[in-house]
């Protein structure tokens, strides 16, 4: 058994319980590290000579990473999931109960139950280096926080500054979580124990009540909300109404969060314990938790891939990158690159262009700046960082280039072909392309093994999603290169081969060109897109025409036409659209209208609709319509090898669409569905609405096997 823990002392008075997992790149809270912990409390319950203790980590930028999430994901039944939670609930209240004062040194990463753990101290410090952050994250699993995190939070810094962090799961730096309480004072990382030691003084010394005073927020708004019950209710009200508009109730967990801390609030720590450990088994063994667990060690595991199947290839640091394009995508990378202290140089036709990076790149760092999630040296940092001109001056030492010019296979072969002259023998190139074929691109490279598609989603510093495109001469390295460098870069990247499409595009397609159809057979707008919302899209398919731009959608589709139009319905409504200059959201109008930010239905998008045989559908058929089509292409790129394995498929859709997290990926709620009902609608829609909804050979083969898509790929 590994240990986890070492006690030691320093001084006479003052010990120091230091948690370093050995064998393991971080701190988690296993059922075996968790009765070390509580053998360690028992020895120091009669450690009568010390005066306090701190409780450090000894792993590089992580505290605590939170709870082993592979146990959590076992636990099938509510009453075994109680029993997890009451059990870990006991050794962290034996911690809060121990005969002198405790003080977490967070240093790095404090997730979940690291958190709850902290909370079981009498103090907490956070140092002030980057890496400290500090979360229960426990919502986005499906789940609460069950080892007293609903109940310690509230009751140490109030209703208002909990439900902000305990209902949305977000990270809070050093500096905010000082802000609100949660952590009484910012220490330098540089001299984490020695400032540690030194806050211990103020403990024994019984200096420390201006650290408690400032825990709980004061004044009249205080007074009013929190102190009373008829303001408590409203504070209830309120956020009950917050979480439902934003989850659409598609989320039990932040509910259940909710209800468990207005039960506990004004109870006894021992009491609401019992009431937070039986919400957590609720909630533990429904489906929805078990897929967005699935969802998040998928992420995990992708954290530690390289994108290959060798995992000795690392592939090449880049610290200089150049793009070649200045657009809103040439921009976003550009500004996404030097957000993560790589030097960028962008190169366009006229300086006016060139312009464009630099507002694009400005306008989402002053979002950032404006939510204080960079200070104005940060900005000013990483806009210096981009550099920009009309020829390819500086290029010759990137070590990566992304091509993001206009979606046009002869225009990039030509600028591809002039590249190619202008950068190093090792430089890695890349393209933006989200419809045109690598291979084809490929042609006019000569080095053509360091070429590889690098399709990133827009908005780019938004999207999580990154299409690492294999060509048929792609090297190892240069797809290890890209993959290494999306990760760096916060992003979630998969390995897709060349294909029309891609992955994600050719999934999309049918089902926008299905909801067109929809319109078409006199199904309104607001029908459409209201179907899908409910179905936990984060908009309908309608107003994402108008979102991605309808001239953009319109050239994908007539690309991907080519060879799927056995799979497209025909329709000249998007042709219509972009002759009259309806071309979505940004430039004010498409399918809806736009003023600034706020979305109007259209009366008059009724105008370029041609209807055709009308269909009488309810929002689920609607959603069927819509989805299955996906489902049964999703079977073909499987079969054809564009999607690797099933696991790219739904990581691929949930970051890259925004596929309903909560219902596990496509292909988890195809597995859901159960492909004989799949197949069977299939039938259904294909006699009623024609030959593009009949079930693929491949999606035929799966079912058959009766084994669905994950078993399958076994």
């Amino acid at each position: 058994m590994a240990k986890a823990f070492k006690f030691e002392k320093t001084g006479q008075s003052i010990g120091i319980l230091y948690f370093d997992l050995e064998g393991e790149k971080i701190n988690k809270l296993s059922t075996e590290v968790m009765m070390e912990l509580s053998g360690h409390i028992d020895q120091l319950k009669n450690q009568t000579d010390l005066k306090c203790l701190l409780l450090m980590s000894k792993k590089e930028g992580i505290f605590i990473a939170g709870a082993d999430i592979s146990e959590i994901k076992d636990i099938n039944d509510e009453q075994s999931g109680y029993e997890t939670a009451h059990n870990g609930q006991l050794i962290f209240d034996q911690f809060a109960n121990l005969p002198f004062p405790t003080v977490a040194v967070i240093d790095g990463a404090c997730m979940g139950g690291g958190t709850e753990l902290s909370l079981a101290c009498t103090y907490r410090l956070a140092t002030d280096s980057p890496k400290t952050k500090i979360a229960l994250p426990e919502v986005n699993l499906g789940i609460l926080p069950g080892l007293g995190g609903t109940v310690r939070l509230p009751k140490l810094i109030g209703l208002q500054r909990s439900f902000d962090i305990i209902l949305t799961g977000r990270n809070l730096n050093a500096k905010k979580a000082w802000k609100v309480g949660l952590v009484d004072k910012v220490i330098a990382a540089e001299w984490a124990l020695e400032k540690a030691v030194e806050f211990t003084g103020e403990v024994i010394d019984g200096k420390t009540k201006k650290y408690i005073k400032r825990r709980k927020p004061k004044g009249l708004v205080s007074l009013l909300l929190e102190k009373n019950i008829l303001g408590r209710r409203i504070l209830f009200s309120q956020a009950k109404k917050i979480v439902l508009k934003k989850s659409k109730g598609h989320y039990p967990a932040p509910i259940k969060a909710l209800e468990t801390i207005k039960k506990t609030y004004k109870m006894s720590v021992k009491k609401g314990l019992e009431i937070e450990a039986r919400a957590l088994g609720e909630l533990v063994c429904t489906q929805i938790s078990k897929n967005l667990i699935q969802l998040f060690l998928w992420t995990q595991e992708i954290k530690k891939e390289n994108g290959t199947s060798n995992e000795s290839i690392s592939g090449k640091d880049i610290n200089k990158a150049g793009v070649l394009g200045a657009g809103v995508m040439g921009g976003g990378i550009a500004q996404l690159f030097a957000s993560k202290e790589i030097q960028v140089r962008v190169k366009d036709i006229n300086y006016d262009a060139v312009a464009k990076a630099y507002q694009q790149a400005a306008q989402v760092l002053k979002s950032q700046l404006k939510r204080r999630r960079i200070s104005k040296y940060e900005y000013k940092q990483i806009m210096l960082r981009i550099s920009g001109g009309v020829d390819y001056s500086g290029f010759k030492n990137t070590d990566l280039v992304v091509e993001a010019i206009v979606e046009d296979l002869n225009i990039k072969k030509k600028i591809l072909t002039e590249l190619e002259n202008y950068v190093g023998e090792n430089t890695v190139i890349a393209t933006n392309t989200s419809s045109l074929l690598v291979d084809d691109m490929a042609e006019a490279i000569k080095k053509k093994d360091r070429f590889v598609g690098m399709h990133f989603f827009n908005p780019v510093h938004r999207m999580p999603l990154v299409e690492i495109v294999r060509g048929k001469r792609s090297s190892d390295e240069a797809v290890a290169t890209v993959f290494n460098l999306s990760k760096k870069m916060g992003k979630t990247p998969i390995v897709v081969n060349d294909g029309p499409g891609f992955l994600v595009n050719r999934l999309l397609l049918p089902y926008m060109v299905e909801a067109i159809s929809l319109l078409e057979e006199g199904h309104s707008v607001a029908e459409i897109d209201k179907a899908m919302l409910k179905f936990g899209m984060p908009m309908g398919p309608i107003e994402l025409f108008d979102e991605v731009g309808v001239d953009v959608a319109f050239k994908v589709a007539k690309i991907l036409q080519e060879t799927m139009a056995d799979r497209m319905a025909e329709s000249d409504l998007l042709q219509k659209m972009v002759d009259a200059d309806r071309l979505g959201k940004k430039n004010g109008r498409g399918f809806y209208r736009y003023k600034g930010r706020k979305k109007e239905d259209d009366p008059s998008i009724k105008e370029f609709i041609t209807l055709k045989e009308r269909s009488y559908l309810s929002g689920t058929e609607l959603a069927k319509r819509m989805v299955y089509p996906m489902i049964n292409e999703a079977a073909r790129c499987l079969e054809e090898g564009i999607a690797l394995r099933p696991r790219d498929v739904d990581v691929g859709m949930i970051f890259g669409t925004g596929f309903a997290p909560f219902r596990g990926g496509l292909l988890k709620y195809a597995e859901s569905e159960g492909l004989d009902n799949i197949v069977n609608q299939l039938d259904v829609f294909e006699k009623e609405f024609g030959q593009r909804f009949k079930p693929s050979a491949a999606l035929l083969k799966i079912q058959e096997s009766a084994k669905g898509f994950y078993e399958s790929e076994k």
